[in-house]
């Protein structure tokens, strides 16, 4: 008599056809997030379409047991709780629906991963990047009338300067990586790669993710180049983050920022670090008037209007319409107070301690490296509201931190540990 089995498929046996190319589907909102903001929508929907008919919801206890699962469900909870108390209902919807990230993550994880699904969908990542600078590249001379440079963001092609200098960062931390390992491209292609990224770091705007890479790059020498080989790591990030001090466009930059400060001192907010700093006085005016409940999932617009009449911050006309607090931890804390606040927290904290734990392997360095930078770049934008950063911490955090080797990859890795 045949025994029934009553345990969920197996990863090896699973989705026939569909094990291949759900991969390819999984990474392309990375591949298209530098190019188009409608390609990466797109994407999105291919992969849920995929994902569906491949069967990868009958593997969704995979997902239950990640450390980062019950975290991110607090935090969906705790969104559609705040809507109980909200007065703007349209805006609370558009919130929930900026949390299709979980989804990302949650089916992702439920797929048969290894580290051929891991490489792809790292390559992916670097080749939406790489056709991006050569937009920008065409940009830069001129050559593609159909999107002409701005002066105001340099050569970014058709990103977001903002997203597009904390991709390029996380890129730049990930080839410092491989160029020593080899486990997604040969060392030649990864050093091409790294000066080109470089280069467009340096003379795009974009202070998030030069920050971040200042911050993050000696970091990553160090702990991959130990012994001997650390005094040359540390004398390589010293150069490069001099490179980027130097640079023109980052010294202008730098410039703004003391003058935006001396602005708001001398009080003028229509700059860009004082509108911030607005934004962040009135958000945790909010936290103050409403610690435990916040104001509700989406009501930080409505609030600033408020506080704004009442005189309790300054006004801000250049800026009318303020509906988040360039902070994704501000925004959790005024919108759904110290429950909201610390889910995040927890989540985010799940979510960077599985990759520390697994910090020599490739999967885990990929995660640390944009965890860093997500974390880095929360002070100064609400990426945990945005587009193309929270769908990519979606996929990213799906990644599983340690994945079986092929042999090649395997040897490559322990000859150079």
């Amino acid at each position: 008599m045949m025994r029934r089995s009553t345990n969920l498929v197996s990863p090896d046996a699973e989705a026939g056809p569909f094990k291949t190319w759900i991969f390819l589907f999984f990474g392309l909102p990375l591949f298209m997030s530098p190019i188009s903001t409608s390609g990466a929508s797109i994407s999105k929907v291919l992969f849920a379409v995929c994902w569906l008919a491949g069967g990868y919801f009958r593997n969704l206890r995979k997902a239950t047991s990640r450390p980062w699962f019950w975290p991110a469900m607090a935090v969906v909870a705790i969104n559609l709780l705040g809507m109980l108390w909200t007065s703007d209902i349209s805006r609370g919807l558009n919130i929930l629906s900026k949390l299709n990230w979980v989804f990302f993550a949650v089916a992702g994880a439920a797929l048969p991963w290894k580290r051929s699904g891991f490489v792809l969908t790292v390559r992916l990542f670097l080749a939406g990047l790489l056709v991006n600078a050569g937009i920008g590249a065409l940009q830069w001379f001129n050559l593609y009338p159909w999107h002409p440079l701005d002066p105001l963001t340099g050569p970014v092609g058709y990103a977001d300067h903002i997203f597009l200098s904390m991709a390029l960062a996380n890129a730049l931390l990930w080839l410092a990586y491989d160029i020593k390992h080899r486990i997604a491209l040969p060392r030649a292609l990864n050093i091409f790669l790294a000066a080109l990224f470089f280069l467009q770091l340096i003379i795009t705007i974009g202070r998030a993710g030069q920050l971040a890479f200042v911050l993050l790059f000696p970091a990553a020498l160090w702990m991959l180049y130990p012994g001997r080989w650390r005094k040359w790591a540390i004398g390589v990030a010293g150069l490069g983050i001099a490179g980027l001090v130097l640079s023109p466009v980052v010294q202008n930059r730098i410039g703004q920022g003391v003058n935006n400060l001396e602005a708001y001192q001398a009080g003028n907010v229509d700059t860009s670090l004082g509108l911030r700093l607005v934004f962040w006085q009135g958000a945790l005016k909010m936290a103050e008037e409403h610690p435990i409940s916040g104001v509700g999932t989406g009501d930080y617009k409505i609030e600033m209007s408020r506080l704004q009449k009442l005189h309790a911050i300054p006004q801000t006309p250049g800026y009318p319409a303020i509906d988040h607090p360039h902070n994704s931890y501000l925004a959790y804390l005024a919108d759904l107070g110290l429950p909201g606040f610390l889910a995040l927290l927890w989540f985010l904290w799940t979510a960077t301690s599985e990759a520390w734990r697994c910090r020599g392997q490739p999967e885990a360095w990929f995660k640390l490296c944009y965890m860093g930078i997500f974390l880095l770049g929360s002070l100064t934008d609400t990426l945990i509201w945005g587009f193309d950063n929270a769908i990519a911490l979606g996929i990213i955090v799906a990644i599983p931190a340690c994945l079986p080797a092929g042999r090649q990859s395997a040897s490559r890795l322990q000859g150079r540990q």
